[in-house]
């Protein structure tokens, strides 16, 4: 078997991680496999800090019986080069997809008709996926091939020791919108940090003295922030939208994802609640780390498994 995949050139994210990530424990499995980089311009494709993964490359994908196409789900139209080979798309975004193709889209999101297609297979790296390609491509076979967070974050969380402190963190990139009118209402004494521009090991230093992270995005998948704020330590509060809306992705207590966070004095009552209780409410949160710390664990099982479907 000689595996392909897709990835952008130089991008920094979950999903470009993720699939590094993936091609370094094909490799550790002796499983013939490269990125395949696309949108590359000058310079390495590879990013700085995804280097330690050891990839390994190729310029393109070449269709034999044996090969295998991994495709993000912003890659489904390039199943259509798998004529002798297989595809695997593999949705690590919903919203991705949607973005991606809406111009597309008239009567149906299965504009490939990738349900129909016999060599094309669906992994799923969130429950919001699984359940979206039921709905909408009556595809009720597809398989979790998950994601875990990056070693460096955990590692820093379990060695140090820190001293909360009144910062409540956000992902300025996600829900912004929704963020700014509670920043201008809260309290002075709230330190309101955005998380960008920062290494891993900067941000998992930063989110240990936290003491709460929100996240009021769209949860196009089974996001990686709100896991990292957790995993160090942080009361974690979200809305309801896309993956957080359903207990698998995102298994915290229902108080703590909120229907309505336009709803300024319920949704600050509620940060207010984890700040000033930090020690009592970050227990809440226990079993939600648990889950994290053994997410590595059960993505290899999903790639052995993966291995076994397209083989």
């Amino acid at each position: 078997m000689k595996i392909y995949i897709a990835c952008p050139a130089a991008a920094v994210s979950g999903g470009a991680e993720l699939l590094h990530q993936f091609s370094q424990e094909l490799t550790k499995r002796n499983v013939e496999n490269y990125m395949l980089y696309y949108g590359a311009t000058s310079g390495s494709p590879t990013p700085e800090r995804y280097r330690k993964y050891n990839v390994k490359t190729a310029a393109r994908y070449v269709d034999d019986a044996d090969s295998v196409f991994v495709l993000p789900e912003v890659g489904v139209h390039e199943a259509i080069r798998c004529q002798k080979g297989k595809a695997a798309i593999w949705w690590l975004s919903v919203n991705n997809y949607i973005m991606c193709y809406r111009e597309r889209f008239s009567t149906t999101f299965d504009i490939f008709n990738i349900a129909r297609k016999e060599n094309t297979f669906q992994f799923v790296q969130s429950q919001y996926a699984k359940e979206f390609l039921e709905k909408y491509f009556r595809i009720m076979d597809s398989s979790f091939l998950s994601d875990y967070i990056n070693d460096e974050i955990i590692g820093h969380a379990q060695m140090n020791q820190y001293t909360r402190e009144n910062i409540c963190l956000y992902n300025p990139a996600k829900g912004l919108t929704n963020v700014e009118p509670l920043i201008r209402n809260s309290r002075d004494s709230i330190a309101w940090v955005p998380l960008q521009g920062y290494s891993p090991v900067e941000m998992a230093d930063l989110m240990c003295r936290a003491k709460l992270y929100i996240d009021f995005g769209g949860h196009p998948g089974k996001d990686r922030i709100p896991r990292e704020a957790a995993v160090c330590g942080c009361c974690v509060i979200t809305n309801r939208e896309g993956s957080a809306r359903n207990a698998m992705d995102i298994p915290i207590p229902g108080k703590y994802k909120l229907e309505d966070t336009g709803n300024i004095p319920h949704t600050l009552d509620c940060i207010y609640d984890a700040l000033d209780h930090y020690e009592d409410r970050v227990g809440d949160f226990a079993a939600y780390r648990n889950c994290i710390l053994n997410e590595k664990e059960q993505f290899c099982l999903e790639i052995d498994r993966f291995l076994e479907i397209m083989s």
